[in-house]
């Protein structure tokens, strides 16, 4: 792990894919989401291509995202000329704002909801409210698709649940609304039953909240049976518990300990430690 980023050059994301054709070709996908109009972004960009190149010596697919509102900020295009010496390199990008918001919402691939939350992301920057009713309607698109996944399904969805919960952060008294108002849904409910292990922050404390419904109505038909007593206790041992299995995801994807301990709400001491014990 690099806990400090400073002169180092840290691409978002390298990806080691198979093709779809079955041929077991190795390839690298990169990565790269950038949301303000930076000036060196191209040329950051081939900096990247040479040095994950020099490093795999492998075929190389370059993703650019970008989620800056400017529509002439389009940076797919790095040319270097000196004295007779020049050379291009091109890759794809894909601007956030291409995407009309209506042909997403109908689109039947998962990814159209990322694109949405980077959109809505950008249209509630100073709108807690505006910001809420995005994510929750976000949040219900992904649980009404989902009805009895596949395990790999189920981890998708928990991606694109941990992406959205993280992208559209939203204060303390909202996330409470939210996670109130999904707990009323069929759809809520059977989430945190059939898929606890993979929820992310805000989901994971339905689990807790479910539990507690159901300890404090005699319900027999709790998330987990027996619940145990002590359950206050409980629940704070389990939210630390989700925040640190969220923490080594997060390691494990390559993100520093310091944006890892802002995500989670744990100190940077525990976080290294978590670092520390994945290494050994």
């Amino acid at each position: 792990m690099i806990d400090d980023r400073r002169g180092k050059s840290i691409a978002d994301q390298i990806v080691k894919v198979y093709l779809k054709d079955g041929k077991e070709k190795w390839i690298l996908v990169h990565i790269e989401v950038q949301g303000n109009a930076d000036p060196d972004f191209a040329k950051r960009m081939f900096r990247y291509y040479y040095r994950i190149y020099d490093k795999f010596n492998k075929d190389i697919v370059t993703i650019a995202l970008i989620t800056d509102t400017s529509n002439s900020y389009r940076p797919d295009t790095y040319h270097y000329s000196f004295h007779g010496t020049s050379l291009t390199y091109t890759y794809n990008m894909f601007k956030f704002t291409d995407f009309k918001e209506s042909e997403l919402m109908e689109s039947a691939n998962p990814f159209a909801i990322a694109i949405l939350a980077a959109q809505y992301a950008n249209q509630t920057r100073n709108n807690d409210e505006k910001r809420y009713r995005f994510k929750y309607k976000l949040f219900k698109m992904i649980l009404q698709k989902s009805h009895y996944p596949s395990n790999e399904q189920r981890m998708y969805i928990a991606s694109l649940l941990y992406f959205i919960d993280y992208l559209l952060q939203i204060p303390v008294e909202l996330s409470k609304k939210l996670r109130d108002e999904n707990l009323q849904t069929k759809e809520g409910k059977q989430m945190v039953y059939i898929d606890k292990e993979n929820l992310p922050l805000s989901w994971a404390e339905l689990e807790v909240i479910f539990r507690k419904e159901g300890e404090e109505k005699g319900e027999k038909k709790g998330i987990e049976k027996g619940i145990k007593k002590g359950i206050d206790q409980g629940i704070e041992k389990g939210r630390e518990q989700e925040r640190k299995s969220v923490a080594r995801n997060m390691l494990e994807e390559g993100m520093s300990v310091e944006l890892v301990a802002k995500c989670v709400a744990l100190s940077m001491d525990e976080v290294k430690k978590i670092a520390e014990e994945m290494s050994k």
